[in-house]
């Protein structure tokens, strides 16, 4: 391990070890400065110093590396100059970005650059074997070998990032950035498969938040800033996993952030809850659940009346039709009639699980299908006196009879 009596001739020897094709050795004097003990007192040299090790690890493609300087400059750093930690890692968040559309504009064959399922899977010796004797173009393969490792990098770029400003309450800004960019990568590539692990590991990280509340600089999701940062990236995961049609995902961000809204007891803001709710309507509709999409339209529209002040008339009449329309296509009878105890005990606990997604509060000694049923919600629909938007008084007529 090399030892620099000042912070000052670590840098000098490295760049005097990078102008002779020695990046390697360069990238170690740093490293071994960085996770020294005699440094642990935060100085602008040492923030320049991170700034030419982060550039050596991204051009190296040294991701542990990367992880080892950028925790131990978060402790030099978290009580006395967040600030400078922020800039380091966006710093590290360009370049990596810059790499790999560099490499994606070089190859000019995004198609080809990701043909891969798994960004962390490692390459077998059957796929080489394979690419071999079935004399893959030479065009092809260099794409693969330029591109698909730059973005391999990116989103171990991303992990490290999220696992270092994980729960604390000085970065949680930057950590919030860092799971919006970290969506719109997973989105612009169509990388559902670490989407799902991303969604993952935001959820590890809420779940170890609570678990652990001695934590030292801990978030406190009672304070209003804190707490929406977490809804908006709960919602940035909601809005990402629709538009990747992971359904199950998008179901899953639903549970999530009405976990996050039963923790605190506190409702968001009434535009959020707006895509809560449509956002629902897309769920239900696509598994089939017509009961529970109809409430989620009637929720929605219910929240639209109540707060939009600058929805059309026209629009409003639309989503009232929506409403309507959702209602009439719930299967008038119960297709459950006769079913086994087990498979009834089954869906009463889903029931009572959807009424509470969808805003409902149950009393236990009532049974939640005769809250959440065709029936109420046709009259909830007369009584509300929702069908004179709707269409006209035959909508209102038609609705009546329909309940009956």
């Amino acid at each position: 391990m090399a030892t620099f009596a000042k912070p000052e001739n670590a840098l000098k020897r490295a760049e005097e070890l990078m102008n002779v094709g020695q990046k390697q050795a360069a990238l170690q004097a740093l490293h071994d400065l960085i996770t020294s003990k005699r440094y642990r007192a935060w100085q602008k040299t040492l923030e320049k110093i991170m700034f030419k090790y982060v550039e050596l690890c991204v051009d190296m493609r040294r991701g542990r590396f990367a992880k080892d300087g950028l925790i131990q400059y978060r402790i030099v750093c978290q009580q006395v100059n967040v600030s400078s930690l922020e800039e380091v890692i966006k710093y590290f968040l360009q370049l990596s970005s810059e790499k790999a559309e560099q490499a994606q504009a070089q190859a000019q064959a995004s198609e080809i650059a990701l043909d891969v399922e798994d960004l962390e899977a490692e390459k077998r010796p059957e796929d080489l074997m394979l690419g071999f004797v079935s004399g893959e173009k030479g065009k092809d393969r260099s794409d693969r070998e330029l591109v698909t490792p730059w973005f391999k990098f990116l989103w171990e770029t991303y992990r490290t990032v999220l696992e270092i400003l994980r729960n604390n309450s000085k970065l949680e800004a930057l950590y919030a950035m860092t799971a919006h960019r970290a969506f719109q990568f997973c989105l612009q590539y169509k990388r559902t498969t670490e989407f799902r692990r991303l969604c993952e590991i935001i959820r590890n990280h809420l779940v170890n938040l609570n678990k652990y509340r001695d934590q030292r600089d801990r978030p406190d999701l009672n304070l209003p800033e804190s707490l929406q940062l977490y809804l908006d990236t709960r919602f940035e995961q909601l809005k990402a996993a629709t538009e990747l049609e992971l359904w199950q995902e998008a179901f899953r961000s639903i549970e999530d952030i009405h976990g996050l809204m039963c923790m605190v007891k506190k409702t968001p803001k009434p535009q959020m809850m707006a895509i809560y709710y449509s956002k629902l309507t897309k769920i239900f509709w696509i598994s089939e659940s017509h009961l529970y999409h109809a409430y989620a339209w009637y929720k929605l529209y219910i929240l639209q009346k109540s707060y939009n002040k600058n929805l059309a008339q026209k629009d409003l009449q639309l989503m009232a039709s929506s409403v309507l329309l959702a209602a009439i296509s719930i299967m008038p009878y119960d297709h459950k009639h006769g079913a086994h105890h087990f498979e009834l005990e089954n869906e009463k606990e889903r029931s009572s699980r959807m009424a509470s997604l969808l805003g409902f509060s149950l009393d236990s000694k009532k049974d939640t299908r005769e809250v959440l049923s065709r029936s109420a919600l046709l009259s909830d629909l007369v009584s509300f006196q929702r069908c004179h938007d709707i269409c006209s008084a035959r909508s209102e007529r038609f609705v009546s009879s329909v309940g009956k």
